[in-house]
Formats: structure tokens, sequence, C-alpha cells
């Protein structure tokens, strides 16, 4: 179900997004608009996901926001080594429950493969091998989330089975970088 608003600079109706998940809208962003009837007031609503602030969206208006999907990679940059090369660590947790990824072939065949966010592969049969062909990061910073006690909380997902977990900002903070570190910390306090 599609969640409208009315933005307040304007006038303009807009979608800030779908049931509980706010990808047009910013947390900070919440009473730069106005509620319309049969969706809900963002300014008021607990436990809704919200759109990271991501620098290079700055002058854009709420509402106007493009990649829905956004995410955030979680990465901390390693100290340079002695021949100045600098290593990187991707956010991995352990024991994260695996989610589900669907695989399709133009011939028709379809595939449900449990997802492990990068951790390991799934087990297979005979008929069906896993590889890795290049490994990316899984795990990256999709939202954050109002609570009911006031705090506003990381939401990391997997990118490709979009199995999502919330976090506290002690886990997530030392994977940010630049600017968006800087913005978030003010949620760390």
């Amino acid at each position: 179900m599609g969640e409208y608003a009315t933005r307040i600079s304007d006038g303009e109706h807009i979608k800030i997004g779908t049931c509980e998940e706010m990808f047009y809208l910013r947390y900070e962003d919440r009473y730069k608009v106005r509620k319309m009837a049969g969706s809900l007031d963002a300014g008021r609503t607990l436990g809704l996901y919200w759109r990271l602030p991501y620098p290079d969206e700055d002058g854009i208006l709420p509402g106007d926001y493009r990649d829905h999907a956004r995410g955030e990679r979680l990465v901390k940059m390693l100290p340079k080594d002695a021949q100045g090369w600098q290593g990187h660590e991707d956010f991995a947790p352990a024991d994260m429950d695996p989610g589900i990824m669907q695989m399709h072939n133009e011939s028709g065949l379809l595939l449900n493969v449990k997802c492990y966010h990068g951790a390991r592969l799934p087990d297979c049969s005979p008929d069906v091998q896993a590889h890795w062909n290049g490994k990316s990061w899984f795990l990256e910073l999709s939202s954050l989330k109002n609570r009911a006690d006031g705090r506003v909380v990381p939401v990391v997902h997997c990118r490709f089975c979009r199995e999502a977990w919330s976090f506290e900002w002690a886990d997530v903070m030392p994977y940010l970088n630049g600017e968006m570190a800087k913005r978030l910390a003010v949620y760390a306090k």
C-alpha cells in the first residue's frame, strides 16, 4: 500500500513510501510533509523505516528521491601496511538467519537458494553446484527505524535477498565512513 503526503514547501502531493518503508522521506524531513487522508502521519508514526540522509541528495525535495532501494556499504578501513596498502573489512556479524534468493533463467528454470549473506555458499545437490564468481559485499545499511522508546536505530539488510535486521549504533558506526558517518553519529549518542 502506497503512503502519500502533501509537501509543505510547495503543496505537492507526493509518495513518501510503501507501508512502513519511507523510501522517499528522510527521518529529519518527517515534519516537512503533511498527512493525507488514507495515509500514515509521518511525523507521529513509530516503527517506520526511513531513507538514509545521502549527502549527494541534499538538494532534492522529500518525495523526489529516485533510487528507492539504495543502501550504504558498511566497510571498516584498516590501517595501512608497510607498503602503504590499506585493507578493509566488511560488516559481517556471525549467526544471521539465512534469507532466500530466487534465481531464474530464460529457459524457465527457477531456483530458490538460501542466502547466507556472504558468510558461506549454500549446500547443493549433485545436480546443482554453487561457486563464487567474484565475491561482492552483501550487507549494507538500508534505513533508520524510529522505535517506541524514542531511539532511532540502524537497519542493515542483505542487498541480494533483502533480509533485514536492526542493530545498535556501536555495531555499525566503525563501518561507516566520511560524511555519512558524521550525519548518523547524531543518532548514535
